[in-house]
């Protein structure tokens, strides 16, 4: 199984069971196949911020299940116990959260958990070292990657993507937008909407610390000149 294959396979194992009382949260991502099922806010906001980050071209979660002892891949879990019914053999299955198409073509498999899980699960850095032995790229978000900040930014963001400059906008705020200004001076002093702004963050003319506080009239704004490392915020 390829990479490619893990990218657009249905989920390798379901959360949602009847019966249990495990917390689901259910979000729609335009850089996944349908709706996305994680099961914590911290992997939802990882979903968010991977919608808003320029560096990934696609998703999907629980894509494949790992023989960590073998390096064999399955398109469901279900299919690895299946593979051994039977016999003696006790495989080492490891699901990643998600994994991750790279606009230059690279893939990264995604883990997230609070660090106090990883804390209290030391063993797990075994699984991260033989994913690396592998061959494959496997990278640990846990909610230090998130201020308070980034997760209301992050969340406004992802609603305005598809949002666009007039051809004149984007003129008059890639020669004309000052040095530095804040979000309500811009709104106030030459009538850039809050859309506007949003759309040209996206596009790399300006751009804000996300992490420092929730965009408003006091957020600072600075020249970009097409630098949008501003909405990079995952570790990849």
């Amino acid at each position: 199984m390829e990479y490619d294959d893990h990218i657009h396979n249905d989920p390798a194992r379901t959360i949602y069971k009847r019966g249990l009382q495990k917390k689901v949260n259910r979000q729609a991502c335009r850089k996944a196949a349908g709706i996305v099922d994680t099961e914590c806010n911290g992997e939802s906001i990882i979903v968010v911020a991977a919608e808003v980050d320029p560096r990934v071209r696609r998703l999907a979660p629980q894509p494949v299940t790992f023989d960590l002892n073998t390096g064999e891949s399955f398109s469901k879990k279900s299919d690895l116990k299946e593979a051994v019914l039977g016999t003696r053999y006790k495989p080492w299955a490891y699901t990643p959260d998600f994994i991750f198409q790279l606009v230059n073509g690279q893939y990264v498999y995604v883990e997230g958990k609070h660090s106090h899980w990883f804390r209290s699960n030391l063993e797990f850095s075994r699984v991260a070292r033989a994913m690396g032995e592998l061959g494959h790229r496997l990278i640990l978000v846990t909610e230090t990657t998130f201020t308070r900040a980034h997760h209301r930014n992050l969340r406004i963001l992802r609603t305005l993507q598809n949002r666009h400059l007039t051809p004149e906008r984007h003129a008059w705020i890639d020669t004309q937008f000052p040095q530095s200004l804040s979000f309500g001076e811009a709104r106030r002093s030459f009538g850039v909407t809050g859309s506007e702004i949003c759309a040209a963050l996206f596009e790399g003319l300006i751009a804000t610390d996300l992490s420092l506080t929730a965009l408003g009239d006091r957020t600072k704004l600075v020249r970009a000149d097409g630098d949008v490392s501003h909405l990079q915020v995952l570790p990849l």
